[in-house]
């Protein structure tokens, strides 16, 4: 009998220790400072903040007749004495198309201008825009930041030979780190008063940031 004893005060020890252990490592565990930000005047814990850039490509595509394009006035130069007539003849009645392309910053996309020369004017001027609009989606899902509370209550000690043993009211305060800490008064039957006092320390919790 005595070794059965000793064995369960044994058993019980190893027990209490692990739980003893395991308070402590919870309790004393380094965790990193929460972020917190400030809506509307009043502090919030940030739980969640992702920030998720998107570019639309937009094209449009604008044609413009020579007569609505501003030209300056021209500037006349002397003209060389020796030139090859048919030359200049064939150059004035030919179409002569220009291109370019001109690249945005930031991969924000191009644009392409395309001139058509015909009897030394501008025929026609086409530009091509694809610009990519860059839309940036910042979310930020928040928290109010944990309070300190205090709950009033009473206990009722009661035991399975003499019924109803004790009653009298009780105080539970709540940490902003979920620890808690009791203490209450006791009037028992035979007008003996009673002291209890406890700590809570939250191990497990189910919801999004508990798994």
């Amino acid at each position: 009998m005595k070794t059965i004893l000793k064995y369960i005060d044994i058993k019980l020890m190893v027990i209490i220790g692990l739980i003893i252990t395991i308070l402590c490592l919870r309790s004393c565990g380094v965790t990193q400072d929460p972020t917190i930000i400030k809506v509307g005047g009043k502090p919030y814990q940030v739980i969640k903040h992702t920030v998720d850039t998107m570019y639309i490509s937009t094209t449009q595509t604008v044609y413009k007749p020579g007569k609505t394009i501003y030209k300056e006035i021209p500037i006349y130069v002397e003209i060389p004495g020796h030139i090859d007539s048919s030359e200049v003849i064939r150059d004035y009645y030919s179409k002569v198309v220009y291109k370019d392309t001109l690249k945005l910053k930031d991969s924000l996309g191009y644009v392409a201008v395309t001139d058509t020369i015909f009897k030394n004017n501008i025929l026609g001027r086409v530009w091509d825009s694809h610009v990519n609009k860059m839309i940036v989606k910042d979310i930020l899902i928040v928290k109010e930041l944990p309070k300190n509370q205090i709950y009033l209550g009473g206990s009722l000690g009661m035991n399975s030979q003499n019924g109803f043993t004790s009653i009298g009211p009780s105080v539970l305060f709540k940490t902003k780190k979920d620890k808690q800490f009791s203490l209450g008064v006791g009037l028992g039957l035979n007008q003996t008063i009673y002291y209890q006092g406890g700590i809570y320390i939250k191990l497990w919790e189910n919801g999004t940031n508990g798994k």
